[in-house]
């Protein structure tokens, strides 16, 4: 899970560097979900996890895989309009919009500590975005709405992790994306490449660290289970913002450290469970 985290979390900065140096967003996704679907593919049938669905399962890995291309193409677009850290921290707060909606679904009860984590991150997230940042709206939207694609794909996988092995999930969801975005490309003539070495780096980095992201991740779930998952993915933002800072020179301000730190500690207190 921490090689999850820390792919998941490098790769909003490597699509910036793509991004930066001539390559589409759907361009972009074709390259990354063909690497990613060929490398899971490989890692499947290598360690005998191949299990055969039924077709009880296909709508719901029909779901799982148009959720799983939506998240991808929101999230990784939006750092095209947006700083990677401002990204990141607005795609994690999903949980906050997912919560009380499960709570009136009566699927996960809304307790104090939940709402005293939605406040805490909320107020980080006004923090984070109400800076001297020029923010683009529409980067912030597509963070955001890729946080309820990751949230409708983990409610609609919950059954499937009982009859199917979670890399033979990880094929279904990365294999339709990966054919819909090679054929929009080529219909749409609109298949690009970086222009020069940095671009070719963060293509072929954010392809990488998407495939062993998901690949680690699945496995992480199979063995820790995915609650515990879930908490240690709370460091993926802090990863983004580190990388943004290292590779692009992203840097933050006092302020927005402030918000960053309020995001992080009401996705965290978000997940605490107390102990009976």
């Amino acid at each position: 899970m921490a090689v999850a985290a820390t792919a998941f979390g490098s790769a909003p900065t490597f699509a910036k560097l793509a991004f930066d140096n001539s390559i589409t967003p759907s361009s972009l996704q074709s390259y990354r979900f063909f690497i990613t679907f060929v490398v899971i593919l490989f890692v499947t049938i290598a360690a005998k996890q191949v299990t055969k669905p039924t077709p009880t399962h296909l709508p719901r890995l029909f779901i799982l895989a148009i959720s799983t291309g939506f998240s991808s193409l929101c999230y990784m677009t939006s750092v095209k309009y947006v700083p990677v850290a401002v990204a990141s921290l607005t795609f994690f707060t999903f949980p906050l919009v997912v919560a009380p909606i499960s709570h009136l679904m009566k699927i996960d009860k809304l307790t104090e500590i939940k709402v005293v984590a939605m406040i805490i991150a909320f107020c980080g997230l006004c923090l984070l975005l109400g800076t001297t940042y020029n923010l683009q709206w529409v980067g912030i939207s597509m963070a955001f709405a890729a946080g309820l694609f990751v949230a409708t794909s983990f409610i609609v996988s919950k059954p499937l992790t009982e009859d199917l092995s979670p890399l033979t999930m990880a094929v279904f969801a990365t294999g339709l994306p990966c054919l819909a975005y090679a054929i929009s490309c080529i219909l749409s003539g609109d298949l690009t490449h970086p222009q020069n070495f940095p671009g070719g780096v963060g293509l072929v980095a954010n392809s990488i660290c998407h495939a062993i992201g998901l690949t680690c991740c699945y496995a992480a779930i199979a063995r820790l289970g995915p609650t515990r998952t879930a908490v240690m993915m709370n460091v993926e933002p802090l990863i983004s913002v580190l990388a943004a800072y290292l590779i692009l020179g992203q840097a933050v301000t006092i302020v927005q450290s402030l918000g960053i730190i309020g995001v992080v500690s009401g996705i965290v207190l978000m997940s605490y469970t107390r102990s009976d």
